[in-house]
């Protein structure tokens, strides 16, 4: 089972060809009958050009091994089967950070 806020790895397809994975981490920000909505992590520094990147800055609290960014603009749908194994919990913080910014994501695209 996963929990909002919890940091996970977990097996990803590839934007550029669905076919094709690769392992990953990301946060979790809901779960449901649908599937598990998670934000994908990348140890990148936030883009300029991607105003939804938003820099983790508890990141050794959550497990990961580098500093890392929340890409919320890439947010995306799991199966649970997808979830390989936790790697930590994100600080409140930046979980209300990045929740924050999913909501301002949202807004800006005309989905709420």
């Amino acid at each position: 089972m996963v929990n909002k806020g919890e940091v996970w790895f977990v097996e990803i397809p590839l934007e550029e060809d669905e076919s094709k994975s690769i392992n990953r981490p990301v946060v979790v920000l809901d779960e449901n009958i649908l599937g598990v909505l998670s934000v994908k992590i990348t140890k990148h520094k936030a883009r300029k050009e991607d105003p939804y990147d938003t820099p983790i800055i508890y990141w050794e609290e959550a497990g990961l091994r580098l500093a890392s960014t929340a890409r919320v603009s890439k947010v995306t749908l799991l199966t649970k089967d997808s979830f390989i194994f936790k790697i930590g919990d994100l600080h409140h913080e930046d979980l209300k950070k990045i929740e924050e910014m999913y909501k301002k994501f949202l807004r800006d695209n005309g989905a709420i």
